[in-house]
């Protein structure tokens, strides 16, 4: 067997359900919450991990996984160093799209759209809740940046 037939083998059925519009909430941050609560009371770990994707000023997508840090009427919030690489394609161009996949229920979510600096009051709340040791972990290195 070949590396390439290996790999085409690595196949899951899945038996889940199929999606029914009607089944679906009107709102989609209603509708992404309750499946959130679903990934929760299953046992997925890190259920707020997703895969965010930016692109840099040539147009060069870049994908990383960051998590969820909060979700209300102003959409879904992450944090971010804004001298990171993600902060500064964020800046140049904030077209983003996030990706929460979830295998243990069948399912992943696909979030597109803008992104935007949250107020100075959220972040300065975010850095204050973090344990010290993560807050002087910012504080000492550069995200995304090579450390001698």
């Amino acid at each position: 067997m070949t590396a390439d037939e290996a790999l085409a083998g690595l196949r899951r059925s899945y038996d889940a359900p199929g999606l029914a519009q009607a089944a679906l909430a009107a709102d989609p941050l209603t509708q992404f919450q309750a499946w959130f609560d679903d990934a929760r009371a299953a046992g997925v770990p890190e259920p707020n991990a997703m895969t965010l994707a930016t692109v840099d000023p040539d147009g060069r997508p870049s994908a990383r996984t960051v998590l969820l840090k909060g979700l209300d009427s102003r959409g879904f919030m992450f944090a971010t160093n804004y001298a990171s690489q993600k902060g500064r394609q964020i800046a140049g161009q904030p077209s983003v799209a996030a990706v929460f996949l979830w295998h243990e229920l069948s399912r992943q979510v696909t979030v597109q759209g803008t992104a935007y600096p949250a107020p100075t009051s959220d972040s300065d709340a975010y850095f204050a809740s973090r344990p010290r040791e993560h807050q002087l972990g910012a504080w000492a290195s550069s995200q995304s940046e090579v450390i001698e």
